[in-house]
Parts: C-alpha cells; sequence; structure tokens
C-alpha cells in the first residue's frame, strides 16, 4: 500500500500549536507562492509543503467506470499523456470506481480497451502495477478510513450525527433567507459527552470537515490563470459517509498526493472541487500540486457535447471506421495548437511540440463534419501496403470481392481512395463502381444535357467498337491502350474535351460523375476478367452493359415517354 513516505517528492514540517492559532500554508502553485491563513477550534498545526519544481512529473487520468469513454474524458488523458511525455514523466491511470452501484468491470474494460486503442499506454495501473497501488479506488478503503481517522483525532474532522430530515430542514432555511445551502455547524461545537451520549446509541454518523469561517483560497492555474475562493461560500462537508465510504473529494485528494501526482490536468468541471481539496491537503499536511481545468467540448450550439448530438464516445467512433491516429489528432486540436497552421500530427509529433501553456480556457466546439475529413487524410496518408489491407478486408468480408488482396484490390484501392474518408465509405465507393444505373441518370435533368449532345450517336460507334473487340483489346494493354483507342475515337467522332468523355463516361459508367474515366473503364473491364468480383457483388459486366445500349430507344427520352426499367436491374 502506498505511504505518504513513499512519495519521493514530499517534504513537510509539522508543527503543533495552541487552540485557536492561526495555522500558516505555504505552497507552490504553478510558478508563484502564497500564504493562506486557516484557523480551526481545535488542534491546528503550521506547515511548509512544496511540490516542488525539481521533482519527477506525474500525472493521472482517473476514469469512472460507469459508462463508456466520452471523446471529453478521451481529450484529458490525452492532454495528461502528453504533457507526461513531453516532460519525460508519468502517465498513470487510476479507476475511480466508488460508486459501488453504477461502476461495472465491463466499463472498466470498455475504458482500458479505448486508452489502448488511442495508443495513450500508461505507466502505473491496471494491468500494469506499480509502486504506488492499489489502482482501483475500491481497493483503497483501508487508506482513506487510515486518513480520516488522522484527521478526526487533529481536530480537523468531526462527526456529525445529524438526519437527513435536519439536513433538509437546514437547507429549506438558508434558502428563506436567501443564504448558501451550507452545513450550520450543529455538531461541530458538541461536547465530548454529546458525542459519546450518541455512539452509545448506535446513531449513525458522517465524517465532516471543518471549513475556516474567514480566508481565501487563491490558485494560479496553468491553464486558467489566478482563481480564487472565499471559505465563507463552503459549509463543514462531509469526507466519510455514514455507510463508511468515502467521498469523492476525499478520495481523490488521498489518492493524488499518496500516489505522488505533481500535476493534475481535468476538465473544469472540477474547478469547484478545488477548494475541499486544498483544505484536506493542508489539513493532512500533503503539498498541493500543480492545477491545470481544461475547458468543456461543446457541440455546434455551444450547449455541453452530449448524446442528442450523435456519437460521443471513443468506442462509437471507432465502430464508425475511424482512426486512432484521427481520433487523437483531431482530440489534441480542440483547444491546443503549436501557433502554426499545421493541422496534421502523428501522437510522436504531438509529444514533441504539446506544452500546458497553449491549451485554450475557452469551450471547444466539436466539428463531425471536420473530424471525418481528417479522418479522410489521415486514411490516405496510410502505406500503399496498409490501405490496401484494411480496405481490401473490407471488401472481402461485405461480400464484394472474392479475396481480399491482388493487382484489383491495389488497383480499385487507388482509384477510389479520394473518395473514402471512412473505412466504411469504401463498400459504398466500389458498390457504385459496379453498378450501372444508366436509365435513372439519361432521365434526369443533367442526363437531358447529355442526350441533346447526341449521345446516341455516340452510343453507335462504341457499340461497333466493343463488336469488333477493338475496345476490350485496347483495355487489355491497360491505361496506355485505353489512351490510343480513346484518341483514335475521337477523331473519329470529331470530339474531344467534354464532349467526348461525358458521353462515354454515361455510356461505359451508367453515371455522370467518378472518378477518372480512363482508370474506372480499364478497373471495370478487369472486373469482369479476373475473377475477382464476388457473384452477389450486383456487377453489371460490360456484356450486360452493352447488351442495355442495344436495347435503349432513346426517341423515348425525347418523347417523355414513360421508361421501362427492367434492364436496370442487371
Amino acid at each position: 500500500m502506498a505511504t505518504v513516505a513513499a512519495a519521493p517528492w514530499f517534504r513537510a514540517r509539522l508543527i503543533p500549536e495552541l487552540k485557536n492559532r492561526q495555522s500558516l500554508l505555504y505552497c507552490r502553485n504553478g510558478h508563484r507562492r502564497y500564504r493562506q491563513s486557516l484557523c480551526f477550534r481545535r488542534r491546528s498545526f503550521s506547515i511548509y509543503a512544496s511540490a516542488g519544481d525539481e521533482g519527477a512529473v506525474r500525472v493521472r487520468f482517473a476514469p469512472s467506470p460507469t459508462g463508456n469513454l466520452h471523446v471529453g474524458g478521451a481529450r484529458t488523458a490525452l492532454f495528461n499523456y502528453l504533457y507526461a511525455r513531453s516532460k519525460g514523466g508519468k502517465f498513470v491511470l487510476r479507476i475511480e470506481d466508488t460508486d459501488l452501484e453504477r461502476s461495472t468491470r465491463e466499463s472498466e474494460e470498455a475504458v482500458l480497451r479505448d486508452l489502448s486503442w488511442l495508443g495513450l499506454a500508461w505507466d502505473e495501473g491496471p494491468g500494469i502495477g506499480g509502486n504506488y497501488g492499489p489502482y482501483r479506488q475500491s481497493e483503497r478503503n483501508a487508506l482513506y478510513k487510515e486518513f480520516a481517522e488522522k484527521l478526526l483525532q487533529s481536530g480537523h474532522v468531526y462527526r456529525c450525527f445529524c438526519s437527513n430530515e435536519e439536513l433538509e430542514k437546514m437547507k429549506e432555511m438558508a434558502k428563506l433567507k436567501q443564504l448558501p445551502p451550507v452545513y450550520t455547524g450543529r455538531w461541530a461545537s458538541a461536547t465530548e459527552q454529546e458525542v459519546l451520549e450518541e455512539l452509545a446509541k448506535g446513531t449513525p454518523y458522517t465524517y465532516r470537515f471543518r471549513v475556516p469561517k474567514e480566508g481565501s483560497l487563491k490558485i494560479d492555474d496553468l491553464i486558467r490563470g489566478e482563481v480564487s475562493w472565499n471559505f465563507d461560500t463552503l459549509g463543514d462537508f462531509v469526507i466519510m459517509r455514514s455507510n463508511g465510504q468515502p467521498v469523492y473529494n476525499f478520495c481523490v485528494t488521498v489518492d493524488d498526493a499518496t500516489m505522488a501526482i505533481s500535476h493534475v490536468i481535468r476538465a473544469e468541471e472540477h474547478l469547484p472541487n478545488t477548494l475541499r481539496q486544498a483544505l484536506i491537503y493542508k489539513a493532512l499536511g500533503f503539498p498541493m500540486p500543480h492545477f491545470a481545468h481544461v475547458s468543456l467540448i461543446l457541440a455546434p450550439d455551444r450547449s455541453k457535447l452530449s448524446k442528442r448530438h450523435g456519437a460521443t464516445s471513443v468506442g462509437q467512433f471507432r465502430d464508425m471506421g475511424y482512426l486512432p491516429q484521427a481520433m487523437v489528432n483531431y482530440l489534441a486540436l480542440l483547444g491546443w495548437g503549436d501557433g502554426t497552421e499545421n493541422e496534421f500530427f502523428s501522437l510522436e509529433q504531438l509529444v514533441e511540440k504539446f506544452t500546458i501553456e497553449r491549451v485554450n480556457k475557452s469551450g471547444a466546439i466539436f466539428d463531425s463534419t471536420k473530424l471525418r475529413w481528417m479522418n479522410g487524410q489521415h486514411l490516405r496518408s496510410l502505406p500503399s501496403e496498409e490501405l490496401n489491407q484494411i480496405i481490401g478486408e473490407r471488401w472481402k468480408d461485405a461480400d464484394i470481392v472474392t479475396e481480399s488482396q491482388g493487382v484489383f484490390i491495389q488497383d480499385a484501392v487507388l482509384l477510389l481512395k479520394d473518395g473514402i474518408d471512412l473505412i466504411p465509405d469504401s463498400e459504398k465507393a466500389l458498390s457504385s463502381l459496379l453498378s450501372y444505373p444508366l436509365y435513372e441518370t439519361l432521365a434526369s435533368t443533367e442526363g437531358k444535357l447529355i442526350l441533346e449532345d447526341g449521345v446516341s450517336e455516340v452510343a453507335k460507334s462504341l457499340l461497333a467498337a466493343y463488336d469488333s473487340g477493338e475496345l476490350c483489346g485496347a483495355l487489355a494493354e491497360g491505361q496506355p491502350g485505353w489512351k490510343n483507342w480513346v484518341k483514335k475515337f475521337g477523331k473519329l467522332l470529331k470530339r474531344k474535351g467534354k464532349s467526348l468523355f461525358m458521353p462515354l463516361r454515361v455510356l461505359l459508367t451508367g453515371k455522370l460523375h467518378g472518378p477518372d474515366i480512363g482508370a474506372t473503364t480499364v478497373l471495370l473491364y478487369k472486373a469482369g476478367t479476373s475473377g475477382s468480383v464476388a457473384p452477389q457483388a450486383g456487377f453489371v459486366t460490360f456484356d450486360e452493359r452493352f447488351k442495355i445500349l442495344r436495347e435503349i430507344q432513346w426517341e423515348s427520352f425525347s418523347s417523355n415517354v414513360p421508361l421501362s426499367a427492367g434492364a436496370i436491374t442487371h
């Protein structure tokens, strides 16, 4: 079990003082020292404590295993990881599972899986161990009780026997008087005899921390700058419940102190907790860590990002086909930048560039469109072998191709990758390429322009080239063969540029738009000759395409006669 003595950076001096004397706290926070005056009704003491700049950097990410890892939590974990790595320090993972009703091992495993997927390897924590464990709060109860008893003996904590009804009545009275709903101190000045009588009756009690009535706390937050609180806004607060379970703020303080955490980088919603935690640090003689509170991640409407805005958990984005490197890159840019126009960073580059001083204190907008675009950039920057393997396996699993590798896969990925932002997009891209929606295209508004440009005459010449074997012979030679053939074909029809290639695209692919028409046509020819396309893929072969062209009654389009869609299902 970790102890204060195990923390190499810890040093403190405790000097007992007389009752009701002031106690002084000097604490380095950021780059400044401050002096705080605290007065306790019982025993008090003076502390000189400093985390010091010479100590090793130790940060922690402490998720609660009550659900999936939210992107906000993932960004907090990332900032902690980057800070630790950039300073040569340690990244500690601690599971805060004191919410026994909601915490599950399934959620814990999911969080660990998501962090590993992102590449955020922890130096200490579950599955790894370390010198400061256990790393689950549920396994540290003996430690919390030990420190709670120390606070009770020193007079910083007292037993409170107030019932829930009494506490509710206090809140109602405070509300009527328009005062903060703070505890009135009913048991703060109880005599020893009164306490013994309640203990003898077996009355349930909590441990309450004595909060000074005057004074304030001031910290120099590494992100938000100077932040202060007055003590009179906070009543005596509970650190141990009547069932013996410790309260969050008490657990966190004891854990961070006994694990020698030097920097606490966490979400800004924890900023109000700092006052309670600072008082506990002081009372136990622990040095204060440096604090850095990261802004919230906001939805486009500037509300807090939630499930109603779509996917919000790391696991959801992974299942949607996002790459971990794209998620890490995008999350890093939510509130941080290196001061340049560059937006693309690997995890290693982020470690090199990251500084806590460049983290913005204002809320960051989560833009799913930009995340998708960024994922596409990362996907296309993968080595060709890796990209071919990923997409080839996706096509094979979707029963579009018979093999997940080979020349056809390589050519198809090369042709289609610019239109693929997410791995699942590749299925639609290849399926669309293999389809032949000619009738729908000709019947569309844009299709009418092609009809007016004499596409029927181009179709006659194209059928002749196919029937003679001239077209297939050229395509068998690949791109050079296509280029030679299309040049001759254009001269024959006295067409060039858009006037030549747009009709050819419609007739050969059945579509008005798509990737390079030459590469597309060559790939379609290979699809029909290589045996790479699965029978159930819905591929319309060249033979079937040219059969459809022969059966088209071109005059029906111009006379607005309803079209038969029978050929569409080929």
